[in-house]
């Protein structure tokens, strides 16, 4: 009929929001190459399937984000320092696996401190921390640009720290998934 269809797929480029990708009608010409019925353009995760709810990327699972959660309290550092106790790793690369299965997501990694010693110094040995979690998940082959890390210091805490109870739920590393 002489109207131009550069990828054969049936429907002109000027009803083709995709003229360069085979597509169906029902995406007006665009693909889905994850087959979840969100056309890839609009598809946050084109080639993994999801919920529209979700942007077409796989929701995380409800045991991963326990893992997440668990990891706050399971991380440890060796005493007004930022290294890692041994038994640290085993939790973190439960996280760099989650990490495997979820790659369109983020993650952000954040330090906190009790109230002991001065702010300034808890500022830094919060930052310290946060970023031994981030060079070690980087260490297991996840890309520095998933990543990021910050410092809170005492700013943010999440239990009483006049208690020990308290002060050792205010020491943590907080590690939050998500979708750019």
């Amino acid at each position: 009929d002489g109207c131009p269809d550069r990828d054969n797929d049936g429907i002109t480029d000027a009803r083709d929001r995709c003229p360069d990708s085979p597509g169906t009608v029902t995406f007006a010409g665009c693909p889905d190459t994850d087959g979840d019925g969100i056309a890839d353009p609009d598809d946050r995760c084109p080639t993994t399937a999801g919920p529209a709810s979700n942007r077409g990327c796989p929701e995380i699972k409800e045991e991963d984000k326990q893992v997440l959660t668990f990891a706050m309290k399971a991380v440890q550092f060796e005493t007004a320092k930022a290294t890692l106790r041994q038994d640290s790793y085993t939790i973190l690369n439960q996280v760099v696996d989650i990490l495997k299965r979820y790659p369109d997501y983020k993650l952000r990694i954040n330090g906190h401190t009790d109230s002991t010693g001065e702010a300034d110094a808890n500022q830094k040995l919060s930052e310290a921390r946060a970023k031994a979690c981030y060079d070690y998940i980087v260490s297991q082959g996840i890309s520095a640009g998933r990543l990021s890390f910050t410092g809170y210091g005492e700013s943010r805490p999440i239990a009483n720290n006049k208690y020990a109870s308290g002060r050792e739920q205010n020491r943590r590393v907080e590690f939050d998934i998500y979708l750019d």
